[in-house]
Formats: structure tokens, sequence, C-alpha cells
């Protein structure tokens, strides 16, 4: 009787801890970014410089500025923020992958998620001495593109602009070099990568989400930019790739061509008048 009940709380141990391991692996994999096969989301992001990056520049089946660069790159993107302590192990890693491979075709791009911008983000990386290229992404919207829910995360997309690696987190245990370069192996051969059990990140943050996260469509692109988005939809692009390197609708897009053509309509009939 004995041996038959402590084989019984044997057996429902066994299913308590398969139960938790289960539960535990689903909850990683909601929190997970875009899953590796599909086309990773364009986006077009502000420096600390003031300048804008976009993705289609390094990568994707025809580069948007072949003068700029006109080679295909493997494209790492590091999803961070000053609160997330997991990102301060994980971001000197990355530079560290970044120097070894500097003669490689391959980009790394740290995207700050802190509402506050340069304000917080420019000291903090002075302090820490990071010399990555940061971009920032105030109000989410190229991380919730992304699946971005959990800090840090990371994002390997291949030369042909597709998604080929993904995970959150990071863990002492786990080697970032080696995983690093399995997955970029993987995305110069245009296949996707799926890091073993023994290869998955664990420490992460949630992101932070604030009431005054939702920005006005459009409220972050200058004249100039709205101007040049335009001539492309009317040299024969389409609004949607216009729209996805800027981080706004193809409605909004078309909304900025239907103005300009007014303007331009008004200015005429001021002329002939």
């Amino acid at each position: 009787m004995r041996l038959a009940a402590r084989a019984v709380r044997i057996g429902l141990l066994s299913v308590y801890v398969t139960a938790f391991g289960t539960v535990a692996a689903r909850a990683q994999e909601l929190t997970k970014p875009l899953a590796p096969g599909g086309d990773a989301p364009s986006f077009s992001l502000p420096t600390l410089s003031g300048a804008r990056q976009t993705l289609s520049v390094w990568c994707g089946k025809k580069l948007a500025k072949p003068y700029l660069n006109s080679s295909p790159h493997v494209v790492v993107l590091n999803f961070w923020a000053t609160y997330c302590k997991p990102c301060q192990k994980e971001i000197p890693e990355l530079m560290k992958f970044e120097k070894k491979h500097k003669e490689d075709l391959i980009k790394i791009f740290c995207i700050s998620l802190d509402k506050e911008g340069a304000s917080i983000v420019a000291p903090f990386v002075k302090e820490k001495g990071y010399t990555l290229p940061i971009l920032f992404d105030p109000y989410k919207r190229t991380a919730q593109r992304y699946g971005v829910k959990s800090l840090p995360a990371l994002v390997v997309v291949g030369p042909d602009g597709v998604v080929r690696f993904s995970s959150v987190g990071y863990s002492e245990n786990v080697s970032l070099q080696k995983l690093l370069e399995k997955a970029m192996a993987a995305a110069k051969a245009g296949q996707n990568y799926f890091a073993a059990a023994d290869e998955q990140p664990g420490e992460s943050v949630e992101v932070k989400q604030d009431a005054d996260d939702a920005e006005p469509a459009g409220a972050a692109i200058s004249p100039r930019d709205k101007w040049r988005a335009v001539a492309r939809v009317e040299s024969g692009e389409s609004a949607e790739d216009v729209s996805g390197e800027l981080g706004v609708s193809p409605d909004e897009v078309r909304k900025w061509y239907n103005e300009l053509k007014q303007a331009a309509l008004e200015m005429w009939k001021t002329q002939q008048e």
C-alpha cells in the first residue's frame, strides 16, 4: 500500500513538473519576437545624430539606396531600454561580436524603447561606453511590428530581408557569441535557425507600456521626408513599401500624396488668376 501511494505521489509530481515546464515554455513562446521565416518589417528610425537608418538600405531583395550600400548585409536588431538590466549585459557581448566581424557584411542596431528618447539614452550610452549604432523607437511602433514584448530581444535578418532567428532574454550560461555565429551562418545560407533547448536565454523584463505611447500618425515625420515619400509613390513605388520604412500606415502616405496634390492645384489656380 505504501509503495503504491508513493508511486502515485511520484506520478503526480512528474505530471506537475511536466505541466509547469509546458506552461513556462508556452509563456516564453508568447514573449518571443517574430518567428523565423517571414519578411522583416521595414522601418526608418532616428539615430543619436538625428539622421535616420532604414532597414531596406542594408538588406532585402532590392536595396533602397545602392549608392550608400550596394551589398546585402546580415542585420542584427537588439531591442533594449535603459531600465532593462539584462540588456546591459547583452550589449557588450554584441559589441564584441561586431568587433570580431568588422570585416564581414553584418550590421548591428540597438533599438531603444525608452520613451524619453535621446535625453535619457545619450548620457546613458556615453556612461556605459556603448559603441553600436543606437536607434530610437519611443512609441514602440517598430517593436510592436516585430512582436517585442520583453527585453532584451534579438532578431537576426538575413541579406534577403527575411527573419532568420529571434530570441528574448539574456543568460550568462548561454554563449551569445556561439549563438550568433550559428544564426549568422544560417542567415547567410538563406536558412532559419531555431535555438536548442540549452541555448534559450532566460533573464528578461517586460516592455514598459505608458499611457502616452500612442503617437499621432506621421507626427515624427519631417515635411521633407513626407515630400520624399510622395515623390517615391509618384515614381511608381507602392504606398505599402514606402509607409513600412517610415513606420506609418499606407493610408497616411496616400493622405500626404492627396494633400500635396491639392496644394499644387491651388497654387496652379492662383497663378492662373
